[in-house]
């Protein structure tokens, strides 16, 4: 391919699991005229180190900066895409474990669209949770003219040219360090962008799969939701109305739930199964809602801060 591609992987105190993921990055085809891959890598244990050891032949080049503790994953990404050259720019988490034909299907899927996400495959045993996030991409991360097209899928590709266009801060915000896809996905709506879906290149990527970490999971997101919509009170006082309403009024998230499966089931026949897992995961996603909105009206809530697994807020 006439293209060259850069991947950014922004690690903090992934010393546990970023061998495993060069083990995936290590079977990646990369049939370009170049290809790099940049990590961006600290924290309180030896990641950077880890990191900086990493050798990969199948790219051109394998390169380590040094995360500044105080930037999180925002200020990662930005390091990382600053030092980057490829016109292909693949963001992929530390934990995520990549496909062979990863770089080659996002290449593809960029020379139609601005920016693409892929499939995933929960890593987990299948079961009731790995049922609702198999439901969970099917009805967010294939719209995409949806804002939560980015949320739903795993990975984001950005063309070279884009983040050129709009400027590479201006992809993040610095309200928050959590909602990274989100609040790309609320630019690169403004800017009229069109996102795609990579269907033949999934990843594996962890997913909460009990419920206590669910409910943290959720609190972060939906924390970082309201930092940044904050001057925007009538969407959430609309959406504290809305929840209530839901949570009140049963029948509304039932009716809601069999539309959805509706949409996602095409030809298949809806199953109860899905319709109660649905149903449970979202009562309580709407109940959790009630509680962060409520907080963050009454000044009790923090900014959350990036990394998972730290009771980390910036001030």
């Amino acid at each position: 391919m006439e293209t060259s591609v850069s991947i950014i992987i922004p690690a903090w105190n992934e010393e546990k699991i970023i061998l495993k993921t060069s083990n995936f990055l290590r079977k990646l085809k990369l049939p370009f005229k170049y290809s790099e891959i940049i990590f961006i890598a600290g924290g309180t244990d030896d990641t950077y180190n880890i990191c900086n050891e990493i050798k990969l032949d199948n790219f051109d080049n394998v390169i380590t900066h040094r995360q500044n503790p105080r930037d999180f994953k925002s200020g990662a990404l930005i390091k990382g895409i600053k030092k980057s050259t490829g016109d292909y720019i693949i963001l992929i988490d530390a934990d995520v474990f990549v496909a062979p034909n990863l770089a080659i299907e996002v290449a593809r899927a960029l020379k139609k669209f601005d920016v693409v996400c892929c499939d995933f495959i929960p890593m987990m045993q299948k079961g009731f949770w790995y049922n609702y996030y198999t439901m969970f991409k099917l009805l967010w991360a294939k719209n995409p003219s949806n804002l939560s097209s980015l949320i739903g899928g795993a990975t984001i590709s950005v063309k070279r040219e884009v983040i050129n266009e709009i400027g590479v801060e201006n992809f993040f915000s610095h309200k928050t360090t959590a909602g990274v896809d989100y609040y790309m996905g609320l630019v690169l709506k403004k800017e009229k962008k069109r996102i795609g879906f990579v269907k033949k290149a999934r990843v594996i990527m962890p997913r909460p799969n009990n419920l206590k970490d669910f409910y943290k999971d959720q609190k972060r997101w939906l924390t970082a939701f309201l930092t940044l919509h904050q001057e925007e009170k009538w969407l959430i006082f609309t959406n504290l109305i809305l929840n209530i309403s839901i949570c009140l009024f049963p029948l509304l998230l039932f009716l809601s739930n069999i539309k959805k499966l509706k949409k996602i089931s095409k030809k298949k026949s809806l199953k109860i199964k899905n319709f109660f897992t649905l149903y449970f995961v979202e009562f309580i996603i709407n109940f959790l809602s009630i509680v962060i909105i409520i907080k963050k009206m009454t000044g009790k809530l923090k900014n959350v801060g990036h990394f998972k697994g730290e009771d980390r807020y910036l001030s």
